[in-house]
């Protein structure tokens, strides 16, 4: 008897270790996985666009950037229409902060208050943790390189090439 029940207690164990994986695992089977991988690239792309802006000094650029970004955030909130409400509402609370950073940026470079780089910089490094932040809820094949030029630009000449 004590042989059988020393097998129950590991069978049990074993079944608390595998289900909470397996719960893991269908929280990320997303419905719409290469429409959130876009839109986090897009969230990326115009966040390097920020940066270019900024290293660029110009500043007067930077809010156009944060309207673009403000749209790519809304993209992500339409890719994620058909996900869990859990899901939903952790990327929401977090596309939020990270839509506020960025505002900061832009508040911070409209009409010139801000011409130094080096603080424009600092902010915006603030903006792209806050952004890391919404992809840390997705898998990791679904979150973008940052490293990586946006289709279409900077990429190998001829690489794609169409017309």
């Amino acid at each position: 008897m004590n042989g059988i029940h020393r097998k129950g207690l590991a069978a049990l164990a074993v079944l608390g270790f595998i289900l909470p994986l397996a719960a893991q695992a269908s929280a990320q089977q997303l419905k719409a996985p290469d429409d959130i991988k876009m839109t986090l690239r897009l969230l990326v792309q115009v966040s390097n666009d920020f940066k270019r802006q900024i290293t660029n000094k110009n500043f007067a650029r930077v809010p156009h950037e944060f309207m673009e970004y403000t749209e790519a955030a809304d993209a992500v909130r339409s890719a994620m229409k058909g996900e869990s409400a859990d899901l939903k509402a952790k990327v929401e609370t977090r596309l939020k902060g990270a839509v506020a950073s960025y505002q900061k940026v832009s508040d911070m470079s409209a009409t010139a208050k801000e011409t130094d780089v080096d603080k424009l910089m600092a902010e915006h490094a603030k903006a792209v943790t806050a952004m890391n932040a919404v992809f840390d809820l997705f898998p990791a094949a679904l979150r973008p390189d940052p490293n990586l030029p946006p289709p279409g630009r900077g990429g190998r000449r001829g690489a794609g090439a169409g017309a």
